[in-house]
């Protein structure tokens, strides 16, 4: 039963039924209460679509059931629940079912808008207030069109070119190779994050200048802390020249390389190693000769201390410093970034998908919208799924109309479990659903309960999730997370159905990637020979990837052993080679000088055995040819086809993209019967950008690249004949009788947060507060407090995320978990922690390759 003026969370690990869980209360509210019309006083908010849709189709399917008097099994608890926690009879419940159905198929739409995901439901209410506004969902090619608007203003002088031009001076003397179009990506995407959003904001007001000024600032304050160092090496290297004392006299060459270090500025790494701290400590550093000389030791001893001494007085600053410098001239360009930024979101009238919550975030502190007074005066119960996944301002964005519920005595309900967070990249925060968990709230009550019943799988399965993540829980430094996974132990459901755990071992540390890639693709073939003589059907079967690139490489391969293969996300036209070598003949049609496309093209070509060259002559054809003319270019290449007609330009002039294409497929002999689909949809995509936009190679390449991620085949296999291939994060809230992770063995700091905003002194830093850092491995090397914890921290929530990930993965299965990895030393790889939680149990044997818990039964559940 609900309590009314209480704020409700529920931690509900894998498997517990959370939707379902949604469904009853839901379900309770609208039949227990007099007005059929409540429905109307409901809101739902979830995080994707699907899980929306199935809300809402169970909930009227389930109502359709009540009101026919036909109550369904999978419906059965739903009643039995309603009729047991209130005062109804079944035919009261029967009738108030029909009534409200009817009313709800009256006014669809207001229940369609009262159960939908927080975006849209954002998107509702910035419309309520720009009415004229659209929405623009990709990103990628609003964020190249900016780009590409001020690289043009750059090359003809429309914009102030000094900072550019100092960015470009400070690129040369760095050594370094600069990608105008990366980095101003990365500068753009920050400005859309919402997870930076206060950050940013503030630098987006600096104009050039105030970056100039800032720069001088640190570099001279940098300049002269280097010049204080190297007058420390330098006095040390004038005393022993003085007392003739030779570098050779001293029992470790510490002391000369310390202070060498010192004298060339190469002190960013901490210098003060342990042996040379014990030898200063124990005045042991002299051989025998020079030993009993007090006063060199003395002297030395003196030296060191004092440079010891500024080197801590200044390092914290000097580090930060240093790093700010770094990326100080591409912050300098933010504010034209912006410029450029609002001037296009206002011609065109739209807003980006990523921006929403800090649009509407911005328009509540200024003036509550009208809007949401009529929903704070309609809503009284707010059901909130999947609640780790929200965002700092999503949630400030929605919870006071949460507040105003509990304190006019209506009702909330979250829903969410810390351990399937994975979600941080796109500004997903679990910390907000700790907070409500761990932390006392001034404004309204709570409740904590757990829902951990697993209802989805088998014993075994239970049994090997509930030690290894109690073993994981060990590996956590912080307090919060070690508690999120001591306390994960999960309660069993089917107490009848034993279920199966494999755990497979690949030993070769020498066998490479694709090698590596291709045995496992061979032992999975083998596990479905097997999984389908137990009577298991392909679509009992999903394998778990956690990139697209494993995706696409598996289903290819399965593909081409005559596994039919369910997927959509995996088959991107792009990655066809035949379509590559459509793609890069167009480059060398509109661009004379792009070699990098030219040596490409042979390669590929070669590879795919398009044309005869023995790879022993390659390099020499490559350079008799690439420099050659266009036309030329192409006729040498088409020389090497054996055909009676040369591939010429003339043969290219006033045709259609499309033509083109058909002739490059043609001459090349492009199609077979494996790449037909790929073709076939990439001719399909050229005819349609023909058709609605032009006929210029070069605008079709520029809209090759913002769509070639969103172009893929379609497959029309039988799906109750085909294997699921999906990556863990498209798998979170399903689940299937049989899972296999065929590469459990990422690197967890692989994919980690990198990047961090550091409080700064703004009296330090030309009145910044914070600024921006990306974090590399190599700062944990520094002798620097803050840049240390904030080193630690980022290592600890990549750990965190990245057995969150591995959770959902694990958790997804009913009767049978499959596990593949590369077994290796490497502590920061998840197959790492699953040979150690075998060997804190005492089960590892290195000469065994598997392992397997329980039993392979096809028992229905």
């Amino acid at each position: 039963m609900l309590d009314l003026g209480i704020l409700k969370i529920y931690n509900a690990s894998a498997g517990s039924g959370k939707t379902s869980f949604l469904i009853k209360n839901y379900l309770y509210i609208i039949l227990t209460n007099n007005n059929p019309l409540i429905y109307k006083n409901i809101l739902v908010l979830t995080f994707n679509k699907k899980s929306s849709d199935d809300i809402k189709n169970n909930i009227l399917e389930c109502i359709k059931n009540f009101s026919e008097k036909n109550i369904m099994n999978k419906y059965r608890l739903f009643f039995d629940y309603i009729i047991n926690k209130s005062n109804l009879t079944k035919d009261e419940l029967y009738k108030r079912s029909y009534k409200v159905l009817k009313k709800i198929i009256y006014d669809f739409h207001t229940y369609t808008n009262s159960i939908c995901t927080i975006d849209k439901f954002t998107y509702r209410i910035i419309r309520s207030f720009s009415p004229n506004i659209s929405l623009e969902m990709n990103t990628n090619k609003f964020l190249s069109k900016i780009i590409e608007n001020i690289l043009y203003k750059l090359k003809n002088y429309e914009v102030s070119n000094k900072n550019y031009y100092n960015f470009f001076i400070d690129v040369i003397k760095s050594g370094k190779i600069w990608d105008l179009n990366k980095d101003f990506y990365k500068i753009a995407f920050l400005m859309i994050n919402e997870n930076y959003y206060p950050y940013i904001n503030k630098l987006k007001k600096l104009s050039s200048k105030d970056f100039i000024n800032l720069k001088y600032i640190l570099i001279k304050r940098i300049d002269q802390f280097e010049e204080i160092c190297k007058k420390q090496g330098n006095k040390f290297f004038k005393f022993i020249e003085k007392n003739n004392i030779e570098k050779k006299s001293f029992l470790y060459s510490d002391i000369p390389n310390f202070f060498k270090k010192f004298y060339m500025k190469n002190i960013l790494f901490n210098p003060f190693k342990n042996r040379i701290e014990k030898n200063i400590k124990n005045k042991n550093f002299f051989s025998k000769e020079k030993k009993k000389n007090n006063i060199f030791i003395k002297k030395i001893n003196s030296l060191y201390e004092e440079t010891k001494y500024l080197y801590n007085k200044y390092i914290s600053c000097y580090t930060i410093d240093k790093l700010i410098l770094n990326n100080i001239n591409l912050f300098s360009i933010i504010h034209d970034l912006n410029k450029e930024f609002l001037s296009i979101k206002n011609e065109e009238k739209i807003i980006l998908n990523e921006e929403m919550n800090q649009i509407l975030y911005k328009k509540i502190n200024k003036s509550l919208p009208k809007i949401y007074e009529n929903i704070g005066s309609q809503y009284k119960y707010y059901l909130i799924d999947e609640f780790q996944d929200i965002s700092i301002i999503q949630w400030k964005n929605i919870e006071f109309l949460i507040e105003n519920s509990l304190s006019e005595n209506g009702a909330a309900i979250i829903v969410g479990d810390p351990k399937q967070s994975i979600y941080r990249w796109r500004g997903g925060d679990y910390k907000k659903l700790i907070e409500l968990i761990y932390y006392k709230n001034s404004v309204y009550k709570k409740e904590l309960k757990f829902l951990d019943t697993n209802f989805r799988s088998c014993i075994e399965i239970i049994k090997f999730n509930n030690l290894f993540y109690s073993f994981i829980s060990n590996k956590f430094d912080c307090p919060i997370y070690k508690n999120i996974y001591k306390n994960s132990e999960q309660k069993v459901y089917h107490k009848n159905y034993m279920g199966y755990v494999e755990l497979n071992f690949i030993k070769s540390i020498k066998i490479n990637k694709e090698n590596y890639r291709k045995y496992i693709c061979k032992n999975i073939i083998k596990k479905l020979k097997d999984l389908l003589k137990q009577k298991y059907l392909l679509s009992d079967i999903a394998i778990l990837v956690r990139t697209n690139e494993e995706g696409n490489f598996l289903s290819e391969m399965l593909i081409k052993k005559g596994i039919n293969v369910n997927t959509s996300i995996f088959f991107l036209i792009k990655n066809c080679n035949e379509i590559k070598i459509i793609i890069n003949f167009f480059y060398i049609l509109s661009y004379n000088s792009f070699c990098k496309e030219r040596i490409y093209l042979i390669f590929l070509l070669v590879d795919n055995n398009k044309i005869n060259i023995p790879k022993k002559y390659i390099h020499n054809y490559i350079y008799k040819i690439i420099f050659l003319p266009t036309d030329l270019f192409i006729i040498e290449l088409s020389k090497k086809i054996r055909k009676k007609n040369l591939f010429t330009l003339n043969k290219l002039y006033n045709k259609s993209i499309y033509d083109i294409s058909e002739n490059i497929i043609n001459f090349f002999d492009l199609l077979n019967k494996k790449n037909k689909p790929y073709i076939y949809s990439f001719l399909d995509f050229v005819y349609k950008y023909t058709i609605k936009i032009g006929n210029s190679i070069i605008d079709f390449l520029k809209h090759w690249e913002y769509e070639k991620d969103k172009e893929n085949i379609v497959i029309d296999n039988n799906l109750k004949k085909s294997i699921n291939i999906m990556t863990i994060h498209k798998s979170k809230g399903l689940q299937f009788p049989v899972v296999i992770i065929p590469f459990t063995d990422w690197n967890i700091f692989f994919n980690n947060e990198k990047i961090k905003w550091i409080n700064i002194d703004p009296n330090l830093y030309n009145g910044l507060n914070y600024f921006y850092l990306e974090i590399k491995s190599y700062y944990k090397h520094f002798n620097n407090k803050k840049i240390n914890k904030i080193y630690k921290q980022t290592l600890s929530n990549a750990l965190f995320d990245n057995i969150n990930l591995l959770y959902v993965a694990t958790t997804r299965s009913i009767k049978q978990l499959i596990i593949f990895s590369k077994l290796g030393n490497k502590k920061y790889s998840i197959s790492y922690y699953l040979k150690n939680f075998l060997c804190n149990h005492g089960i590892w044997n290195y000469k065994k390759n598997q392992y397997f818990f329980g039993k392979k039964n096809n028992n229905t559940i």
